[in-house]
């Protein structure tokens, strides 16, 4: 056998950047390349098609060695499954948790919660179970240090967190307090990046705001004497992981980064920042929210290939209100499966050596580096946080950036889903809302008087569809899914081969709106005489489904990219809802 090693590359030519682009731009045809092919986030970092080994100068660091891009682990270890709970769920969703295989419990707490509720809560939970303070549950700190020594846990054995904000004041005297008392397994603080990311913040923003707290955190500990490592030892830092995979799994790398920068410019012995990633709130929907599923555990998957030491997944029922047991299970076994079944935590830093993540993980830290810096010169993030929030909201407006089951292929006979009412937090803003604000208003004027038409109980638009199936059932199609979305019902009559059939078939259908659907080719030579002959018949709002050209005389248009959400608020608005 010969010893020669087979080169399975080796009868075919070496392919550059420049060869593939020409074979790119023979298909695109003229058209602009940067256009077609490159995207841009919300931080401005574009997006290219292709990346090589020229687009990323090369990370020499090692799993567990500063500044500990590919993880603050040497061999693979499990993340931390901790799910998050509070009154509403109870002692016996707690314990059906931690039964389940969870590790440690979030418990979201607010200040009327007395000392004999947080015992009640904790019912049979063991002392091997950390307990985590969520951020804003500061007011139980005490109830908790107090059941720990009511129940005889030892303080060196503790284990938990007080979820501190990092600015408050009297964060330094926690610190202190803790060390006093040896409870060295109890974080303090915890620097709540995903705070801003459910306000609307983009990836870069997220990062730099979690930075500038941080360094709060640290001045704090400072000047009161306190020892830097230690005090940086008792932190954790929380951020939001979304549906956008690869920037979920760059930013949690560019994170890492970012502190190890900060410890090294504190003269702190290099340490891996702490992560606990939580699945983005403003991602998650109240309609069709068994997507959410999807969403988390993509957004979970993501998280861990980060290299994120303890996740939270959300309920997929989370947005109605308090999560059910299924609810609770799905969410909990998604980390179980991936952890378990999948092995996700076997391999460090999976994504590493990829140019397009090492790429974006170099530019997320170098945009949050900047930003940072301006907030240390004393700017402020929220202007920034409302104009990227507005770009996202424009996005999904357009559909640009779709949301399954809401804006897109929305179900209209959904079943209810109902879950006991939850206070949520004012400052975050789901993605979803308009959408759904929408829906919420079609549903209550359904099976009013005034919508009754035969079967149909629901507000609803007539689709004017003309010619044979194959010319108009693409956008008959897409402009009852347009509709749906605002919780309308499109209804089909069919085809119809002239403007006069078209306008008889409005006319019985008992709507005040009409949606003409067809080719390009038949809009030539129907369109202005179908939008004509039903404005003669009576209908006071004409949409036509394609690019607006004055020629047609419609009152509106829809179309791929078109403000999908202000079609369907004129929508509203003209059938008075």
């Amino acid at each position: 056998m010969s010893d020669a090693v087979m080169s399975l590359a080796g009868d075919f030519d070496l392919a550059g950047r420049d060869q593939w682009m020409e074979l790119v731009e023979q298909v695109l045809r003229g058209a602009p390349f940067d256009k077609k092919l490159v995207g841009t986030t919300y931080d401005g970092i574009r997006i290219q098609p292709l990346y090589t080994g020229a687009d990323h100068a090369g990370d020499t660091s090692l799993p567990g060695a500063a500044p500990f891009t590919r993880g603050g682990k040497v061999v693979g270890g499990a993340w931390q499954v901790r799910q998050a709970h509070s009154r509403a769920t109870g002692n016996g969703a707690v314990r059906d948790e931690l039964a389940g295989g969870a590790d440690a419990i979030e418990l979201h707490i607010d200040g009327e919660t007395s000392r004999e509720e947080l015992d009640d809560l904790l019912d049979g939970v063991p002392s091997t179970v950390p307990i985590m303070l969520a951020p804003g549950s500061e007011a139980a700190i005490w109830h908790l240090v107090d059941l720990w020594d009511s129940r005889g846990v030892a303080r060196d054995e503790a284990l938990g967190g007080f979820g501190m904000d990092p600015r408050d004041p009297a964060v330094a005297e926690a610190v202190a307090n803790t060390l006093n008392r040896n409870y060295r397994n109890v974080l303090v603080a915890v620097v709540n990046g995903a705070r801003l990311a459910d306000q609307g913040a983009s990836e870069a923003q997220e990062l730099a705001g979690s930075l500038a707290d941080g360094v709060a955190y640290l001045r704090a500990c400072e000047q009161a004497g306190l020892d830097l490592a230690t005090a940086a030892d008792r932190l954790e830092f929380r951020y939001a992981a979304g549906v956008d995979q690869f920037l979920t799994i760059a930013k949690f790398r560019a994170a890492r980064r970012l502190w190890a920068r900060v410890t090294q410019a504190c003269d702190i012995d290099p340490a891996a920042q702490r992560q606990h990633a939580v699945t983005s709130g403003a991602m998650m929907t109240r309609r069709d929210p068994w997507v959410n599923m999807i969403r988390t555990t993509v957004a979970c998957f993501a998280a861990a290939a980060g290299g994120a030491d303890a996740i939270t997944v959300s309920p997929y029922d989370s947005a109605i209100g308090a999560p059910d047991p299924l609810g609770l299970r799905i969410a909990r076994n998604t980390q179980l499966l991936l952890r378990e079944e999948s092995h996700v935590h076997r391999v460090i830093d999976p994504s590493g050596g990829s140019y397009y993540i090492e790429s974006l993980t170099d530019a997320l830290t170098s945009t949050a580096w900047g930003l940072f810096q301006e907030l240390e010169a004393g700017a402020s993030l929220s202007e920034g946080i409302e104009a990227a929030h507005e770009a996202r909201s424009r996005d999904v407006a357009t559909r640009r950036l779709p949301l399954t089951g809401v804006s897109e292929f929305p179900d209209l006979d959904e079943p209810t889903v109902d879950r006991p009412p939850v206070e949520s937090d004012p400052g975050s803003r789901r993605l979803a809302e308009p959408f759904e604000a929408l829906r919420d208003a079609a549903d209550a004027a359904s099976g009013q008087t005034e919508y009754v038409l035969g079967p149909h109980k629901r507000p609803s638009v007539f689709l004017a569809s003309l010619g044979p199936v194959v010319a108009h059932s693409a956008r008959s199609t897409f402009a009852a899914n347009l509709v749906a979305a605002g919780g309308i019902q499109a209804l089909d009559h069919g085809s119809f081969g002239n403007p006069a059939e078209a306008a008889s078939a409005w006319k019985a259908s008992g709507t005040p709106i009409a949606v003409v659907c067809s080719s390009d080719e038949m809009y030539q030579e129907h369109a202005a005489d179908t939008v004509a002959a039903l404005k003669e018949a009576g209908c006071g709002y004409v949409l036509l489904a394609g690019r607006p050209d004055e020629r047609w005389g419609a009152d509106g248009y829809i179309y791929m990219g078109c403000d999908a959400l202000a079609a369907l608020q004129a929508i509203h608005d003209r059938l008075g809802l």
